[in-house]
């Protein structure tokens, strides 16, 4: 089965953009005319383009580094109000490259926003994309895709892998085991330090060597209210939030939210000690 056949994305995706991977056309277009497709794979996004006569078909890809909402400091963070964006490598800005917003089923509204710096005016440019299925896209679109971008071919095993067995949440935390990282931030950042848990023991993952992995045993968490105590030392308070979803923090540097992040998607050299 293709991309073009998903309807739900995988639990993990739902982290990263509020939208199903797959296959999309402009709504002005439709899935049977459109001579470009946006795409979602829940790792990257970007477009598929047919070309013009006498030119190849290409893609651009965009691997996505975080997602997140627009930044509540910049008063022009009005204008992505409900809008999800995204960042890839390459953006420096404070919008990304990308920014969407699920509507019905199959559906999402994509957002161009374009600051006049000389005239001190703002564009605003939206788009209404619906999901696509490979079939339903003419002869010479599904031909682009299978040569710029052949992992979103129906009927390349590549394209849509079954997604792996969701760990079951653990006691006595009762949130899935594994790493956490911040809700900002890509799970396979070289840049944030992580939480681990796994029903025995819980700490930061710290990939400086000088700062080693630090695991507390949960056996000796205590309640207190609505948290658990987890490092009787610091006072580190843990909250869960859901169970894919916690807050950490201490006294003295605050709280923070984490995510739970898929094993697949963590750096390698995030292991628990």
């Amino acid at each position: 089965m293709g991309l073009g056949a998903i309807t739900a994305a995988p639990a993990h995706a739902a982290a990263n953009l509020p939208i199903a991977p797959g296959l999309y056309a402009e709504d002005f277009e439709g899935c049977t005319k459109a001579t470009g497709i946006f795409f979602y794979d829940g790792t990257n996004f970007g477009n598929v383009n047919q070309g013009a006569p006498g030119y190849k078909a290409y893609a651009k890809v965009n691997p996505i580094t975080r997602t997140g909402p627009a930044p509540g400091s910049a008063e022009t963070s009005r204008y992505y109000k409900g809008y999800t964006l995204a960042w890839s490598a390459e953006d420096t800005g404070l919008y990304g490259s990308l920014a969407v917003k699920a509507g019905a089923q199959g559906k999402f509204m994509k957002r161009t926003v374009s600051f006049l710096n000389g005239s001190g005016g703002t564009e605003v440019d939206d788009g209404a994309f619906t999901k696509c299925n490979f079939s339903q896209l003419s002869p010479q679109m599904q031909a682009a895709i299978r040569t710029a971008r052949p992992q979103l071919a129906e009927g390349n095993a590549a394209a849509a892998p079954a997604p792996a067995a969701m760990p079951a949440p653990v006691a006595p935390f009762n949130v899935r085991p594994g790493h956490y990282a911040p809700v900002a931030a890509a799970c396979g950042s070289a840049r944030e330090l992580l939480f681990y848990y796994d029903g025995k023991r819980a700490g930061w993952v710290d990939m400086q060597p000088f700062n080693p992995a630090r695991m507390n045993a949960v056996a000796s968490a205590k309640r207190r209210g609505a948290g658990w105590i987890t490092d009787a030392a610091t006072g580190e308070t843990l909250r869960v939030l859901g169970i894919e979803r916690i807050a950490v923090g201490d006294p003295e540097f605050g709280e923070e939210t984490l995510r739970w992040c898929p094993a697949d998607q963590v750096r390698q050299t995030a292991r628990p000690r």
